[in-house]
């Protein structure tokens, strides 16, 4: 059978090959959404590839683009809309700020791979021609996955107790899922909670009749509304109540009128929950949660500064932090009523200054291009709909410019990418560009998900190795030694091997190890201020008797750590991997 492709004036006759790699491609999404993302392992917190469960759902995500990239070596034509190639621009504009003379490469090397595998993502998901239920399919299985972390949340609340197996804690009880992060999970059922009343609107009612899809799309209120009520998440609060606003239109034109006010009942059901949950269990947000002060209202304005201190070239990639330490101190000292910096700070809690900052304008483009790009699209959505179009991507939107989802949660990441394609194809015309050196890349495509899960599966293990050799006590050096994969935990490894020389080397009065300490954690210092590794520096120094330098350390530590108190005289190693991780606002 064959079939004639169009390119130019010339027409190619080519096998046409009857079925397309659909069924790998949702099976692997299937997986990620319904499996991989809820994998726990204890871990000390962070974000990326520092929690477990990103590292799990990396596996099947490298599937899916490997398929996808596939279906082009097979088909051996590559299919893409007009978006397609503005990300593509806007990807090289984010990535062009990697070869400034000021940039870190090694640094961000994690978050530009996360960048273009997106990219990679996207366009895999455009070489199939999917029917509209397999599109929407994608959808159920984002709204599956919310269901199955809101019933994880609902666990956490209400039946977990003291001591249990993953480290909840039911003093704060604030139910955050598989993210170990409130944010993080509210900005994710908030997503679910407006999803579920798109998707109502476009499942057809017979005869009067309920279906069990329409079903799980009313009890998503009541499933997700309380969790969000008490997961106390301003960011959560405003992304639901906003999302489902915009969703309002949508349901009085589209949805019949029983499914309408079904769901907004759901909606009232879902707060009136909350209260009586409130009521009986005496749970009552904190105070703090419901004010509007934030010390988002101080790093963002100063991140901002820095970019506008440094429009051209930023102050390179990699190197947020200290730049960001050092930049508020010169404030502050020179003007002492300016804030300074918030320790271990390496994110300004706001995407666009993230990338201002460190790169200047040409990211700043990239981004704003992207955006641009996607309303454009929306705009070009049927009469009606495109409010809601905008609720759907409006609670993780809203999070990006409060904090950092894609970083901290790739099903983020990847939910985000679909609800684009899904805008994307509504009024996309595709192009098809053939591609003859394709059957060369299938060796390439095919190793692609066999070295990412090998990568992944090096990375759990090495986790795995260093948490037990964080919480064993006695100390057990063998758990260091026998992690194979040192850098996807760059940091947190070199951490732990070092500050190892430095107690071995105070311990046992060997100035050759507190001398390795002190090389390292110099150098160190430079790309990763921490006030931990001052204070270990200064009590390195301290045991060697070298007081001049330890004080010369200590000026440094207060002029970049105003608010923290380093006295000699206390000096004392800090040995806790979670005093390294990055600071965030939990509100």
């Amino acid at each position: 059978m064959t079939v004639l492709y169009v390119q130019g004036t010339k027409l190619e006759e080519k096998k046409k090959i009857s079925k397309p790699m659909v069924k790998p491609f949702l099976i692997s999404l299937g997986l990620l959404f319904l499996l991989a993302m809820h994998y726990f392992q204890h871990n000390p917190g962070g974000s990326g590839l520092e929690l477990s469960f990103n590292v799990m759902s990396w596996i099947p995500f490298s599937f899916a683009i490997a398929f996808g990239l596939l279906e082009i070596c097979r088909q051996q034509t590559w299919r893409y809309s007009r978006l397609t190639l503005l990300f593509l621009v806007s990807c090289i504009l984010l990535t062009i700020p990697v070869f400034y003379p000021e940039a870190e490469g090694e640094s961000v090397t994690n978050r530009l791979l996360g960048l273009w595998a997106g990219l990679l993502f996207f366009i895999s998901l455009q070489q199939f021609s999917f029917t509209v239920k397999q599109r929407q399919r994608m959808l159920w299985l984002i709204l599956l996955a919310v269901w199955l972390q809101s019933l994880f949340g609902w666990y956490q609340f209400l039946l977990m107790e003291p001591g249990n197996p993953i480290g909840y804690d039911t003093i704060e009880n604030r139910p955050y899922g598989i993210f170990q992060q409130p944010n993080v999970m509210a900005s994710f059922l908030a997503t679910g909670l407006v999803l579920s009343a798109y998707l109502l609107a476009r499942i057809p009612m017979y005869r009067g009749k309920w279906s069990w899809l329409q079903l799980v799309t009313l009890l998503t209120p009541v499933v997700t509304i309380p969790i969000l009520v008490v997961l106390s998440s301003r960011t959560g609060w405003l992304g639901a109540a906003i999302g489902i606003l915009l969703m309002i239109p949508y349901l009085r034109r589209f949805a019949a009128k029983a499914q309408c006010r079904m769901w907004l009942l759901m909606v009232l059901l879902g707060l009136s929950a909350s209260w009586n949950l409130s009521s009986t269990t005496g749970w009552a947000p904190k105070e703090e949660r419901l004010s509007v002060k934030s010390t988002r209202s101080i790093h963002i304005p100063q991140a901002f500064r820095m970019y506008m201190k440094e429009p051209l070239a930023g102050y390179g990639y990699g190197t947020f932090e200290s730049a960001y330490l050092t930049q508020t101190a010169k404030w502050h000292k020179i003007d002492p009523e300016q804030p300074y910096g918030m320790p271990s700070l390496d994110h300004p809690h706001n995407e666009l200054a993230y990338w201002a900052a460190e790169g200047g304008t040409i990211p700043l483009i990239g981004l704003l291009l992207a955006a641009a790009a996607v309303l454009v699209k929306v705009r070009k959505a049927r009469a009606g709909t495109q409010l809601a179009l905008v609720g759907l991507f409006f609670p993780i939107t809203l999070h990006t410019q409060l904090e950092y989802p894609f970083y901290h949660s790739l099903v983020h990441w990847v939910s985000f990418i679909i609800l684009i394609y899904w805008v994307d194809n509504l009024s996309a015309k595709y192009y098809k560009l053939q591609v003859n050196f394709a059957r060369y890349a299938r060796l390439l495509v095919l190793l692609l998900p066999l070295t990412v899960s090998g990568f992944m599966a090096t990375t759990l293990y090495s986790g795995y190795l260093l948490t037990k050799y964080e919480t064993t006590l006695p100390v057990n050096i063998d758990y260091l030694q026998q992690v194979n994969n040192p850098w996807a935990w760059k940091d947190r490894f070199e951490w732990d091997l070092h500050l190892t020389q430095l107690q071995l080397g105070t311990a046992t009065d060997n100035p050759e190890l507190i001398n390795e300490y002190i090389h390292w954690a110099t150098l160190k210092a430079a790309s990763w201020p921490r006030p931990a590794l001052y204070q270990n520096l200064i009590a390195a120094y301290q045991a060697l008797d070298q007081e001049q330098k330890a004080d010369q350390i200590r000026q440094e530590a207060d002029f970049l750590f105003p608010g923290t108190h380093f006295n000699l005289q206390e000096a004392s190693v800090h040995a806790s991997a979670k005093e390294t991780a990055p600071q965030r606002v939990t509100q």
